[in-house]
């Protein structure tokens, strides 16, 4: 999850962003402030040692290493995180974070990829006008090679981010492709900018007797929220019973989104209702901060949640499930989310931008330990060999039938249910096969 620097960022990290800033307290020391002009690589490796030994959540544990002899900050980071802990702390551009969180605009070929039940690389999702939709490439197709080396090449040498190459626009990837019903075919696609739309197919189905409302969100970025206020709005007018949110592929984002978005599902009769809690390191612990709900107008009376979950379902969308479920009966259909139950901050420096875990959040209940991630209660596979939000996709088929049933299905039962269920809850729930993510790329879960 990202804390929007611009909107829900603690003053006192502004003295860490701007050398001009003054007369706020921080437990930084004052020359911090020389080390904001200096661009060097020591100047860069010193500001980011210095940061992660003030505001890091586990400042504790942050080793004395030596700053000045690493090549760049991305390196020192490495060496600086805790690594039981801590999977996500990341460097990025700055131009390039502020265009996907302010705009929504991305630099890639603009799909997701994952290891299927027959550990076969497959595209889960194809993002509308990227690289890759204009080459008319579809959820399903089938990854035999990249640039002429195997998915088991790849995967054995972990040549990942090799095959993905750099972040730069015209950057050319060759994908040899097996589609069912089709001879093997060859694709050439090159990284561009393209715009991400966060909510995919809204519209109502019915469960039953019940109307629901269905979409996939994608990402929590500033954009998102006109598109999420016109699906709600069209929920209101067609008067929906329940909802179910796909957020299979959503790794996060600015959770003043998030929480916008926990206010549109549910309005608590109680004005002034917690939602969350903000808590950071013993240094730091004026920063904590209490969130109510938004207080909305017309927002739809959702009288169940069905959310569809997986290991790509992280950070804010984590945050959103855990915060709302004090106060609504959320059920999770799916498999295990991914554990991230903290956050980062974004500090500008130079032309980056840096983002340390900073935080963890809990909810109203103080809940808020899953680093292992939120188990399903109803146990579905993504069906990779069918679209997204059709109604017999294994995950839609099976959050429709909670709705009209009030639980699994047969097969869908969690472990405990017998012996058979068991068995089959088990195996489906194993994770499969994972292509590493790291930095940003782990938290948009896209190329």
């Amino acid at each position: 999850m990202m804390a929007s620097w611009r909107t829900a960022l603690p003053p006192c990290l502004l003295v860490l962003t701007a050398a001009a800033a003054a007369g706020c307290s921080t437990s930084v020391e004052a020359d911090q402030a020389q080390a904001a002009d200096d661009c060097s690589t020591v100047g860069q490796n010193r500001f980011l040692f210095e940061l992660m030994k003030d505001v890091y959540l586990w400042h504790d544990l942050v080793p004395d290493v030596a700053y000045e002899d690493y090549p760049s900050p991305e390196a020192l980071l490495q060496d600086l995180v805790h690594e039981e802990r801590d999977r996500w702390s990341y460097i990025m551009s700055k131009s390039d974070q502020e265009a996907y969180y302010d705009e929504a605009r991305m630099l890639g070929f603009g799909f997701r990829w994952m290891f299927d039940e027959e550990d076969s690389v497959r595209f889960a999702m194809i993002y509308p006008g990227s690289p890759v939709s204009e080459a008319g490439l579809r959820r399903g197709d089938k990854v035999l090679e990249i640039n002429g080396l195997t998915i088991d090449q790849i995967a054995k040498d972990d040549l990942w981010e090799e095959v993905s190459g750099p972040d730069e626009e015209g950057y050319e990837m060759t994908l040899t492709i097996e589609r069912a019903g089709a001879e093997v075919f060859t694709s050439a696609v090159r990284k561009a900018w393209f715009t991400l739309t966060s909510v995919l197919s809204p519209r109502v189905v019915q469960a039953g007797s019940r109307k629901a409302g269905y979409f996939m969100l994608t990402s929590f970025v500033e954009p998102t929220r006109a598109e999420l206020d016109s699906a709600f709005a069209m929920f209101r007018e067609e008067e929906i019973d329940d909802l179910i949110l796909d957020l299979r592929y959503n790794g996060g984002g600015r959770l003043d989104v998030e929480r916008h978005l926990a206010s549109l599902i549910h309005q608590p009769e109680q004005v002034g209702a917690l939602l969350d809690l903000t808590t950071h390191n013993e240094r730091h612990r004026e920063w904590d901060k209490r969130t109510v709900f938004e207080e909305l107008d017309q927002v739809p009376a959702v009288s169940r949640l069905v959310v569809i979950t997986s290991g790509g379902t992280a950070s804010a969308s984590e945050v959103l499930i855990n915060s709302l479920r004090p106060y609504l009966d959320v059920t999770l259909v799916g498999s295990t989310t991914h554990g991230k139950p903290v956050g980062m901050y974004g500090w500008h420096h130079c032309d980056k931008t840096i983002n340390p875990i900073a935080f963890r959040v809990v909810n109203a209940d103080g809940e808020g330990d899953y680093f292992d991630g939120m188990a399903p209660d109803c146990v579905a596979e993504d069906a990779l060999g069918v679209e997204l939000g059709d109604a017999s996709e294994a995950s839609l088929a099976e959050a429709l039938h909670v709705l009209e049933h009030g639980a699994c299905s047969a097969s869908a039962a969690p472990a405990g249910a017998g012996e058979r269920r068991a068995v089959l809850s088990e195996r489906r729930a194993a994770p499969r096969r994972e292509i590493p993510w790291r930095g940003f790329r782990r938290e948009v879960g896209a190329l």
